[in-house]
């Protein structure tokens, strides 16, 4: 619950230059575009996770710290109430929560959050990603069997 409500209550820092800075090590042109395109609040937890992977070793596949940076990106803009309406209605059935079409942004946020693995993979694909990179953004939430790449990029995202 505290992680929570850290989340909420630093929701509109921006990003430091040294979060900046990393982005740009890893990623350039249209990924970079990208990275930009996200919320604050994403742009620093992704990068949050790029550096618990760093800080642990994990500096050899390039693929893992660009889903790192962008596993995120497919969440689109969010309101912080719909950020805080996707957590409390997780276990709802999407078609009570979300609606792409819906004409109440809410809605249109919800569904983004709930797709958006497949919506961000679909983003690094446009904007020339490697494969595996599309892969580990598209399965995060997935279960990992025997991936350990993506089971390692899941636990960087738990822990940040």
């Amino acid at each position: 619950m505290l992680h929570r409500v850290r989340q909420v209550r630093e929701a509109s820092v921006p990003p430091s230059a040294d979060d900046l800075a990393l982005a740009r090590e890893v990623l350039t042109g249209d990924l970079l575009a990208l990275f930009h395109g996200q919320e604050p609040r994403d742009q620093r937890h992704s990068v949050n996770t790029a550096r618990w992977l760093l800080e642990r070793g994990h500096d050899g596949d390039p693929d893992l710290l660009v889903a790192a940076l962008l596993h995120d990106a497919g969440k689109g803009p969010q309101r912080t109430r719909d950020r805080v309406v996707h957590v409390l209605s997780g276990w709802l059935p999407e078609s009570v929560v979300g609606a792409e079409g819906s004409r109440f942004e809410m809605r249109r946020a919800l569904a983004r959050s709930r797709a958006h693995s497949e919506i961000g993979a679909d983003l690094l694909v446009a904007a020339g990603a490697a494969p595996r990179a599309v892969e580990l953004t598209r399965l995060h939430h997935r279960p990992a069997g025997r991936d350990a790449m993506l089971a390692l990029l899941q636990r960087a995202d738990a822990a940040t």
